[in-house]
């Protein structure tokens, strides 16, 4: 899976994610873009559930410090 190369923020890859969604289902849409786009969009998937699984961790941690106290 490739890495992203730009920073991104969670939202800002959700955002490109809709955008290629779109792409995607136009009717006309060449397959070589479409193979391109579907590309781009695993990994944006794969970085958005990193996202996901360190924010879990992070709001894990602040629950538990949360209630030790």
């Amino acid at each position: 899976m490739a890495e992203l190369k730009e920073e991104l923020t969670y939202e800002q890859a959700i955002k490109e994610l809709e955008r290629l969604v779109e792409r995607v289902e136009e009717k006309d849409a060449p397959l070589d873009r479409i193979e391109n786009d579907i590309k781009r969009a695993m990994t944006l998937i794969a970085f958005c559930k990193q996202q996901l699984r360190g924010y879990k961790e992070k709001f894990s941690n602040l629950l538990s410090e949360n209630s030790e106290e």
